[in-house]
């Protein structure tokens, strides 16, 4: 077993959201590393090692994305078409979390490589519930949760 520190990059360009999903995963994986690519452009940059992310001791490659797709100049479609048209591809779990109402946008995200999507709740406990069961489902839970839950029986 790998004893790094699970890494997620959530690129997500609303601040107050990309905060939210950060303590939501914090939260569902103590000790989780969160990073934050505030739009896709930055996002790209974080998982290719461009600076100012190319330190992978402080910038590791993620284990998993949290992806928004609307975003200004460089959009989640254009994040997935990046990271799926690699010569090389990442294999990393690309989970897209959208807002977006347009009909077909999950199944182009899906058409695209992403892992799966999920909608954003408006409320702040859905959130969490969201978040928690995508960082569980794709990193796990840390061991500190899992002996927790041991001892509760």
């Amino acid at each position: 077993m790998d004893p790094r520190t699970p890494a997620l990059l959530v690129i997500e360009d609303v601040r107050d959201q990309a905060v939210l999903v950060s303590i939501a995963a914090r939260r569902a994986h103590p000790g989780l590393a969160v990073h934050i690519a505030a739009d896709g452009g930055a996002g790209i940059a974080y998982l290719e090692g461009a600076p100012p992310f190319d330190d992978r001791r402080a910038y590791p490659l993620p284990d998993l994305v949290i992806l928004d797709l609307l975003m200004p100049e460089v959009d989640g479609f254009e994040v997935l078409e990046w990271i799926r048209g690699r010569s090389e591809p990442l294999n990393v779990p690309v989970v897209v979390l959208t807002s977006s109402p347009k009909a077909g946008d999950e199944d182009r995200a899906l058409g695209l490589g992403a892992t799966a999507v999920f909608r954003k709740p408006t409320g702040l406990e859905e959130m969490g519930k969201v978040v928690r069961s995508i960082v569980h489902e794709w990193i796990g839970t840390s061991t500190i949760i899992a002996s927790h839950l041991r001892d509760l029986g």
